[in-house]
């Protein structure tokens, strides 16, 4: 079904992080990637080791308009940073060394399906994992 496919566009700074992601999105038949100089997709996926400047810059523009949903594929984040990603607008957090792509399509669909109010749709706020900084 052509219309149930979700069209998503791939964000970061590592080319190789960045064709990684592509590569298992391919392969999946309810998404459909398109180029960042495209019109935006339904969900934008942001790659990021850490929320530094560029990152958050990058992040509160891709949610701008409220047309994109945001997955952030992220190394390593604070609560303090967790919190203002939350505050973006970011529908959920995934932390790279727990990221397989069954995982990744799932946060995709999920935040595709989310209508952008409300709670993010997937937020892993467990302090102990290594992803986290207190």
């Amino acid at each position: 079904m052509p219309d149930a496919r979700v069209t998503v566009t791939v964000h970061g700074p590592d080319p190789l992080s960045r064709a990684g992601v592509v590569r298992h999105l391919q392969q999946q038949p309810t998404v459909e990637l398109i180029a960042g100089d495209e019109p935006p997709g339904t969900v934008a996926v942001m790659l990021a080791d850490r929320l530094d400047d560029a990152c958050g810059a990058e992040l509160r523009r891709l949610v701008r308009g409220g047309t994109q949903r945001v997955v952030l594929v992220a190394g390593e984040l604070g609560e303090t940073e967790l919190m203002a990603v939350m505050e973006y607008g970011v529908r959920a957090v995934l932390w790279q060394h727990r990221t397989t792509p069954g995982r990744l399509v799932r946060a995709v669909l999920r935040a595709a399906r989310t209508d952008g109010r409300g709670e993010p749709c997937g937020v892993d706020r467990r302090l102990s994992e290594p992803g986290v900084r207190g």
